[in-house]
């Protein structure tokens, strides 16, 4: 696998957040790329700011929430793969590389995500040896990890929307982000379990590493986080017919993928 890879930063204000995300990838992504930043109802100029550093801008007046703000992001993608990528995220040395790496490499994988310091579950690495980011310390650390563990990984059962990079088969194959979710939380849960239904397998990519200020769009909105994510996680219960007010992440429906029912379009009709 080789060519053009859509980066899609969806944003809800928080502009220095979305400037520091957009220079990381900027430094530490060498291969063909395009930025795509989707304004979600943004009111701090981050339209023009990006625009200026060349990035696509998609706009949409109101908030989408971050699922339909990626829908809106992906359905403009051109790459052979597209990475969705928090703009509360730093890009750091070899992390397109080893999320690539995994996509090309490992029989069925369609969906890669990196480690990183604020992640759920699998990818999290719990205590790192920098103190700030962005920061030399910090890419001196993730430029080792790439090194150390090169092509190393191993198959998950979810990866978060902090960063997820996506086949362009994928795509076509289960769509965008199911929009019942909302502002967020459980969306990356939905979409996780369509493309594994769908066959598809889901990798964490040991040699990529991607720092994460963590929470920033939901601190801005105000939002209880614990409250959203209860209140989604009873949506995605109904949704697939699981026990309402048990813990509902990685377990799987007694059918497969049905198009009609779990292909989501990017554009709805």
């Amino acid at each position: 696998m080789s060519g053009l890879t859509s980066i899609v930063v969806p944003c809800h204000d928080n502009l220095l957040y979305t400037a520091l995300c957009l220079q990381s990838i900027a430094r530490h992504t060498p291969g063909a790329h395009e930025v795509i930043v989707v304004d979600n109802g943004c009111t701090d100029g981050t339209s023009d700011w990006c625009a200026a550093q060349g990035a696509r801008v998609v706009r949409s007046p109101v908030n989408l929430g971050f699922g339909g703000g990626c829908n809106l992001g992906l359905a403009v993608a051109e790459g052979d793969v597209a990475v969705l990528l928090n703009n509360d995220a730093l890009a750091t040395p070899g992390w397109l590389e080893g999320l690539r790496r995994a996509l090309a490499d490992e029989p069925g994988v369609g969906i890669a995500g990196p480690r990183s310091n604020w992640v759920s579950d699998d990818q999290i690495i719990p205590h790192v040896p920098y103190d700030e980011a962005p920061s030399d310390a910090l890419d001196a650390f993730a430029a080792d990890r790439a090194r150390e563990h090169a092509g190393r990984g191993r198959e998950v059962t979810r990866i978060s929307g902090l960063c997820m990079a996506i086949s362009r088969p994928v795509l076509d194959t289960i769509g965008g982000f199911d929009t019942r979710f909302e502002i967020g939380n459980m969306e990356d849960e939905d979409y996780a379990l369509r493309a594994r239904l769908a066959g598809i397998r889901l990798w964490v990519a040991d040699d990529a590493y991607v720092h994460h200020f963590g929470h920033r769009t939901f601190t801005t909105l105000g939002e209880d986080y614990e409250a959203l994510l209860n209140g989604n996680a009873m949506r995605y219960a109904m949704k697939w017919g699981l026990p309402v007010g048990g813990d509902p992440r990685g377990v799987m429906p007694a059918r497969g993928f049905d198009p009609a029912l779990d292909r989501i379009p990017l554009i709805p009709a």
